[in-house]
């Protein structure tokens, strides 16, 4: 009997060099990708940043979740709604003749409650500057200045995430 191995490589090392080729090339792809996407530096903003951004971000996102709920708990929902709108928008658009006014129908719907959900925020927002002191007040009005002039945007203070 013959007691030498067998030439080749095994099955299982065929496929972990099959792996680490994958995820070796994965990793290029990623970096290829990111060096094209960046290359000339991070994305500019095409001028000042928006109002309820930065009110969405100084109430953190604990907040925004809590108004999320109640807002369910006052309409159903948002994911559900958000999934019937899509759903109806697609049948409309796959009609051989295109039902615009029920279109602007559910557009204009989707609009109501939007801004009823993003006058809330605003609300909520406006009361607790009330209740801030001076010193409070300016450290937002220095972090909305900071975005102005396009500073730092990834910067948290404690207080944001509560």
């Amino acid at each position: 009997m013959n007691t030498q191995p067998k030439g080749g490589t095994r099955p299982w090392l065929k496929i972990l060099l099959a792996a680490s080729l994958a995820l070796n090339l994965a990793v290029i792809g990623f970096g290829a990708g990111a060096a094209w996407r960046y290359h000339d530096g991070p994305p500019k903003s095409e001028g000042p940043p928006m109002l309820g951004r930065f009110i969405f971000k100084d109430l953190g996102r604990q907040e925004i979740r809590r108004l999320l709920r109640q807002r369910s708990d006052e309409t159903g929902h948002a994911r559900d709604r958000r999934r019937g709108e899509m759903e109806k928008i697609v049948t409309l658009l796959r009609a051989e003749t295109l039902d615009i006014d029920a279109v602007k129908t559910i557009l204009e719907a989707h609009v109501v409650e939007t801004n009823a959900f993003l006058l809330s925020v605003s609300q909520v927002w406006g009361q607790r500057l009330d209740g801030l002191s001076l010193s409070q007040r300016q450290q937002i009005a220095d972090r909305m200045e900071a975005r102005l002039k396009g500073g730092p945007r990834r910067r948290r203070s404690a207080d944001h995430d509560q």
